[in-house]
């Protein structure tokens, strides 16, 4: 799979718990960096997101075909698959690919919990749906009804899917790719990363 980040309305963001400014609001545990992946708002200029993303839910593998940003396609064969394939069809603005987070709490020994808010604090996660109050591009003015507005975060550690397993994750700049995750551990030491 591939996620392209390359800049756009949005910017890299670090979640680490400091909210300096009256007004505004955070998203306590803290422990992440996120960015909106482009979502091809430029003219004539579509998001290069693309491949497989294989996610297990409820036990269940599901891959989402990813293309321009967008699950395009959902395969399995159980009921997971399925809610899944209809919903992509139903509420497209939900298949949007919204977030590209790194945790980094596992680091700190904390474990998962089974509540995706801290889950996702604890390595890599990928959102589908609103993307908005990250910076990006869609809201809740894309989705049919006000109720159907989500970002579902699914974390890609060992002990929340067991079945999957994250090869490696390489961030790419103006100075080539780094590694930041091989087999599903981070190859960079946070506890000891200057901020």
């Amino acid at each position: 799979m591939r996620v392209d980040a390359r800049p756009s309305v949005s910017r890299g963001h670090a979640s680490g718990g400091l909210i300096t400014e009256p007004g505004t609001a955070g998203n306590l545990p803290s422990g992440e960096a996120y960015i909106v992946p482009y979502e091809g708002e430029r003219p004539n200029e579509s998001s290069r997101s693309a491949g497989e993303l294989p996610v297990q839910l409820n036990g269940e593998l599901v891959i989402y075909t990813i293309a321009a940003n967008r699950a395009l396609r959902v395969e399995g064969e159980g009921p997971r698959a399925q809610a899944e394939r209809e919903l992509i069809i139903e509420e497209p603005a939900y298949a949007n690919l919204a977030e590209l987070g790194l945790g980094v709490l596992a680091d700190f020994g904390i474990e998962p919990c089974g509540e995706v808010l801290l889950d996702e604090k604890l390595g890599l996660h990928i959102a589908f749906g609103r993307s908005e109050h990250f910076g990006g591009t869609v809201g809740p003015a894309q989705f049919t009804r006000p109720e159907r507005v989500v970002h579902i975060d699914r974390v890609f550690v060992p002990k929340v899917q067991p079945r999957i397993e994250v090869a490696r994750v390489a961030l790419r700049g103006p100075r080539g790719a780094t590694t930041v995750i091989e087999h599903d551990r981070f190859v960079v030491d946070f506890r000891y990363a200057k901020v």
